[in-house]
């Protein structure tokens, strides 16, 4: 009950400050406001500032249809089936990160509705709690975006948006479904959609024993094993409100709140004791006002993320983190012809709390950091917007550290009716993780940003005639990254991190999409490559043989392919997945084999009245191969997952006028 009311209080706070800041802007507004009545039209109101910059970057939007394949899913499995994304897994169910053109995990910004949901003490988030059906619009966008998202932003950024359909009535939706390894998972959705007000809300709840069997193919007398102490339990909920105060002056808040509770397995012959345990809260709310030439955006963001960690063995282990960000940020777009200007101001503050515990000695280390950064793109379009050029800076100053000035640059061009070329370079940034700064023992304070230069540039093709289309594109990047932070062992017995390295990643990437559409049958091939040489460039220590070797645990081959076919009623998805080798070695004298796995999916829908009705079946690792994405990390064999999702949509009433 307590901690149902400290969370009431926040959100009660969270809702002043936002209107706070809508009477402060709706006063700058109102002095050039046009005092005549006029009759409005609805507008489209946009939410985020992505596209001043996204014509000359590389990014991806997984279509809905996909979405739907996978809302039984966690991010991770989405985008390792879905991208190029290298996703290191530790382990079905466990933690899940990121790896985006040869980089780290905390260098990838993870963005909800606009706002960086990262980890400030881990400097990552971990996609495996993250449920797909969250969220209406998942997007990748490659390469640095400092300049616009901040520290974190330097190999890419993940959108996860939410957005609301007004005047679509009533709707809900259950979802069931059992699988291997004793997987039970339940879902549900309410949506209230009106002309005025949608409110959306999303449960879900999944529980697996996870003992699944593998084979240890370092036990030859004995090579088939299985899994224990690995079960997990998560559950989850997302409430959406959206209010158009008027048709170009909207109001969104958001609460988003997940609970998993999970055993950490060991491969070893040791029994693990190992527990873990995340709660995490997002509050979100933002108000949109869009007439005329501007845009103008307030977001608020409260984020309340434990991580406890327990480890009952001979030496009692208890780690208890606690971090809480707050975030403001005021974002405007002013267009005006073919120019759009785009400023704001972000401020953002982080407050940790790390209780550990070993042999009942306990410390406790509270620390915070507070940033405040002025950010303005502008993006000029000529030629009927065929040539289109953005540029955008950002100056960022924190309590800490010193922060340099990052920027992004760009080019598109339509060269032909098909054919378009664009070009980007950027410089961004990370910011020391809390971690990194204040560690006890080992801690840096004096640690500098990671520095990340970047350029990169391809062409497009966009071919469409009768029922076909085509998409094909090439990119070519090529990023030096200096101030590299990594934790090197000390004369005291612990690890420190410093300053010490640098990194050269560079490489191709391809994306290919063909589609063929005619009256009740959808074909659809979607392929992902990518070829990352990633080199360390400096010598950490006197006998550091890593230079000019691969970074370890990134594939320098990735690839992935999907067939996607839906006739009538009918739904079936193939998807190919392959991962080449990756070294556990800095002097690449070790590695893990490469694999290649095969998903399907398929599903059948049947309506009646107004429910619709779908079966579904999901068969993971189709062909049985055993393989591992990180070493003594084994993965699941062929899998299923069986169910049925429910869908009742309420008739809207038919107005009729009689003469």
């Amino acid at each position: 009950m307590n901690c149902f009311k400290t969370y009431t209080h926040l959100f009660s706070n969270l809702l002043i400050c936002l209107c706070v800041c809508i009477l402060i802007n709706s006063t700058v507004n109102a002095q050039t406001t046009d005092t005549t009545l006029h009759q409005l039209n609805e507008v489209y109101i946009i939410e985020n500032k992505q596209q001043v910059i996204e014509a000359s970057k590389k990014t991806i939007s997984i279509d809905s249809l996909t979405l739907v394949r996978y809302n039984t899913s966690s991010l991770s499995d989405l985008l390792s089936n879905q991208s190029a994304i290298h996703i290191k897994t530790y382990g079905n169910g466990n933690i899940a990160t990121t790896s985006m053109r040869g980089g780290n995990s905390n260098h990838t910004a993870i963005l909800w509705n606009g706002l960086n949901i990262q980890n400030a003490m881990l400097g990552q988030t971990d996609l495996s709690i993250i449920p797909s059906l969250f969220f209406n619009t998942i997007s990748l966008e490659y390469g640095g975006g400092s300049a616009l998202w901040g520290s974190g932003a330097i190999s890419g950024s993940i959108h996860l948006q939410n957005k609301s359909l007004f005047n679509q009535g009533f709707k809900t939706q259950l979802q069931m479904s059992v699988g291997s390894f004793d997987t039970k998972k339940i879902a549900t959705n309410v949506l209230l959609s009106y002309k005025k007000i949608v409110s959306n809300t999303k449960i879900y709840y999944n529980n697996s024993a996870n003992n699944y069997s593998y084979k240890d193919t370092t036990d030859k007398q004995n090579p088939d094993k299985q899994v224990t102490h690995a079960n997990y339990n998560s559950q989850g909920f997302m409430q959406e409100l959206s209010v158009l105060i008027q048709p170009y002056q909207k109001i969104n808040i958001r609460a988003w709140y997940t609970n998993t509770e999970r055993n950490l397995p060991s491969y070893s012959l040791l029994t693990s004791k190992q527990s873990q345990e995340d709660k995490n809260l997002k509050l979100n709310a933002d108000w949109n006002y869009s007439r005329r030439k501007l845009n103008s955006t307030i977001r608020i963001g409260y984020f309340n993320d434990q991580l406890n960690y327990t480890d009952s063995s001979a030496n009692l282990l208890i780690s208890k983190s606690k971090i809480k960000t707050f975030i403001t940020e005021s974002d405007n777009i002013i267009s005006l012809n073919n120019h759009t200007l785009n400023f704001g101001v972000n401020f953002t503050n982080y407050q940790s709390n790390l209780i550990s515990s070993e042999n009942h000695i306990e410390s406790i280390n509270n620390h915070q950091l507070s940033k405040l950064a002025v950010f303005i793109a502008y993006k000029l379009s000529l030629l009927n917007s065929k040539f289109n050029y953005n540029l955008s800076l950002r100056k960022e100053t924190t309590n800490q550290t010193e922060i340099p000035f990052t920027g992004n640059t760009g080019i598109h061009y339509q060269l032909t009716k098909h054919i378009a070329a664009k070009v980007n370079a950027n410089k961004s940034y990370r910011q020391p993780t809390l971690n990194d700064l204040y560690w006890n023992p080992g801690g840096n304070p004096n640690l500098k940003p990671e520095d990340s230069y970047e350029i990169d540039g391809g062409i497009e093709l966009n071919y469409s005639k009768n029922n076909f289309s085509l998409l094909m594109e090439g990119t070519y990047f090529n990023r030096r990254t200096t101030n590299w932070i990594i934790w090197l062992p000390t004369e005291k017995s612990y690890w420190s991190p410093k300053n010490v390295a640098e990194v050269y990643s560079r490489g191709t990437e391809t994306k290919t999409e063909l589609s063929y559409f005619k009256k009740d049958i959808l074909i659809k091939i979607i392929l992902h490559t990518s070829y990352v040489l990633s080199t360390n460039q400096k010598a950490t220590s006197e006998n550091d043989n890593a230079v000019g070797r691969q970074v370890i645990f990134t594939p320098r081959y990735n690839g992935q392919g999907t067939l996607l076919i839906k006739y009538q009623n009918f739904n079936l998805l193939f998807n190919n997945n392959y991962t080449g080798y990756r070294f556990t070695s800095t002097d690449n004298t070790s590695w893990v084999n490469p694999y290649y796995i095969t998903n399907f999916k398929c599903s059948y829908n049947y309506s009646f009245s107004t429910i619709n009705t779908e079966l579904f079946l999901n068969i993971n690792n189709l062909f049985n191969k055993n393989y591992v994405i990180i070493p003594n990390r084994p993965m699941p064999l062929r899998n299923y997952e069986i169910g049925i999702n429910l869908k009742y949509k309420k008739k809207k009433k038919v107005e009729t006028i009689n003469n």
